[in-house]
């Protein structure tokens, strides 16, 4: 078996380490760009996908998936740190005896503040822009609304 991706895994967690160490701003900052990447895809997925929903095909789904892939690529090219991604390779190096489990959980829980602070601000950047009162993004808002009302139904 080729451990070649494994090896990788490592050493981009160590160099996420590094990071940290270096200056745990600047790891708190790359969590919160991740988390307004991953807003301004679903936003670049919602508008493309609206086309096809406004003519009533079955693509406006499918686009919507496909373009959301924008948000994962800006966030590997952009060198962001997105919560889920750092869980796996932070706990594989800390398995594997590279990295502290202290640090781990230090780590973890910066990612995520971090993530959490970027959505709310990203949030607050749409609100105030007033992208949502536009009448060709409603159905944005009856997806989600659709979404919650079958999760507290579930309850």
């Amino acid at each position: 078996m080729d451990n070649k991706p494994f090896v990788n895994v490592e050493y981009f967690a160590l160099k996420k380490l590094k990071i940290y160490r270096d200056s745990v701003l600047r790891f708190l900052l790359r969590a919160i760009m991740a988390s307004m990447f991953i807003g301004f895809g679903v936003i670049v997925a919602f508008k493309s996908s609206n086309f096809f929903h406004a003519t009533y095909t079955p693509f406006a789904y499918p686009m919507a998936a496909i373009t959301i892939t924008v948000a994962i690529l800006l966030i590997a090219y952009g060198g962001a740190d997105l919560f889920i991604g750092n869980i796996f390779y932070f706990a594989y190096t800390a398995i594997r005896g590279r990295m502290n489990w202290l640090e781990v959980l230090n780590l973890w829980l910066i990612t995520y503040i971090g993530n959490i602070l970027g959505a709310g601000c990203f949030s607050l950047l749409i609100h105030v822009t007033g992208l949502y009162n536009d009448p060709t993004v409603k159905w944005i808002s009856f997806c989600m609304h659709q979404q919650a009302n079958h999760i507290i139904e579930s309850f």
